[in-house]
């Protein structure tokens, strides 16, 4: 069977070893000069017995050692497998270089600490590490102009300043319209911009949210297990449409499971799941720097969906914790062209969930100070 190297291959070094990683699977392999030229040589599809023919001087059985290690690793994909399959849709869609590739791949699904864990390692890094200030304080400037606070009490801001992480919820159903306005906040299209740009699509959707280049590369699916008039499934919210649609009858996937063993999202009415399309940006922005804006852009419209959550009289959370590997199996997601960014978690708050807390009103300097 024929085999080519990998395109997706970063080249490292641990000590003055050199370390060769395929970051569609982070399996790094120590290499020597013998496996690196043989790499070098594997640019096509060849069968083994070409690249034997190469060093006349070495048996094929030491070839094919080094050439089924490589295999093993990831550096070589053989024709006509999953792993040929996988590196030919990353040469085929993936438009960014490897920059953006490497991180692409490299944060998916990294080992998770459950609560206890998660406990220990902090109780851990505060005694062996130095703490790292939260804030950069102005003390020392020369010159330093102390504002008044604005007003918190009515307006959007009183909305803003009530808002909080809750990771605690009842068992409460939420309505349908509350769950529709948090999506239509996020995501929801106010209208249409006619654009007479070349190239450009002819009218350009306006969100709520600012997208990059006006790509809006995030679809929305909906985890609903607690909403009046909805039976608990997966939807696909159709931001063009306005609609719902149902791609799963069942919950076949805990939110524990799905969510890097975080159990507080079990109790949430439903989930906004952001899902970043790729290919949207990079069509329009080849460079590696619109992988970034594409991530901020979740953040965007994360937080017009918690506001709306909080004005409606409900509790919220956000989470960047996923386990990639059950979001691409729920959600019948392509690896490369795809990914589960951020999520949103709706419900009824347990209202003794701050009680256990002290809050500390904020108090800044004086102006007249």
């Amino acid at each position: 069977m024929r085999v080519r190297r990998a395109r997706s291959l970063v080249v490292t070094f641990a000590g003055q070893s050199p370390v060769v990683r395929n970051f569609m699977y982070q399996q790094p392999m120590p290499v020597d000069g013998f496996t690196l030229e043989l790499l070098s040589r594997a640019e096509e599809w060849q069968l083994p017995q070409a690249l034997h023919a190469l060093y006349p001087t070495t048996s094929p059985a030491t070839v094919d050692t080094y050439l089924h290690g490589m295999v093993e690793y990831g550096l070589l994909v053989m024709e006509n497998t999953e792993a040929a399959a996988q590196d030919a849709e990353y040469e085929a869609a993936w438009a960014w270089d490897s920059t953006a590739g490497l991180y692409h791949f490299g944060i998916q699904d990294p080992p998770w600490l459950d609560q206890d864990q998660s406990a220990q390692w902090m109780h851990h890094i505060a005694a062996t590490q130095p703490t790292i200030p939260q804030f950069t304080s102005n003390e020392g400037l020369e010159h330093v102009a102390q504002m008044a606070l604005p007003d918190t009490d009515s307006g959007l801001l009183a909305t803003m300043k009530k808002r909080r992480s809750v990771r605690t919820f009842l068992a409460k159903p939420v309505t349908a319209n509350a769950m529709r306005d948090c999506l239509y906040a996020g995501l929801g299209v106010t209208g249409f911009l006619d654009t007479q740009i070349p190239g450009e699509e002819p009218h350009l959707p306006l969100t709520m949210t600012p997208s990059g280049g006006a790509r809006n590369p995030y679809e929305g699916y909906v985890y609903v297990r607690n909403v009046e008039g909805l039976q608990p499934g997966i939807y696909h919210y159709s931001a063009l449409d306005h609609s719902l649609g149902l791609v799963t009858p069942h919950l076949a996937v805990n939110t524990t499971e799905l969510f890097a063993q975080q159990d507080w999202t079990e109790g949430a009415a439903f989930a906004i799941l952001l899902v970043a399309n790729f290919e949207r940006s990079s069509w329009k922005y080849p460079h590696p720097n619109a992988y970034r804006v594409v991530l901020m852009e979740a953040g965007h419209i994360a937080q017009n969906m918690l506001l709306a959550a909080t004005e409606l009289g409900l509790d919220a959370a956000p989470t960047g914790a996923v386990s990639d590997t059950a979001a691409r199996n729920l959600l019948g997601l392509n690896r490369v062209r795809q990914s589960l960014v951020y999520s949103v978690f709706v419900g009824h708050g347990d209202p003794q969930a701050f009680e256990r807390t002290q809050f500390i009103p904020y108090a800044p300097p004086s102006v007249e100070d």
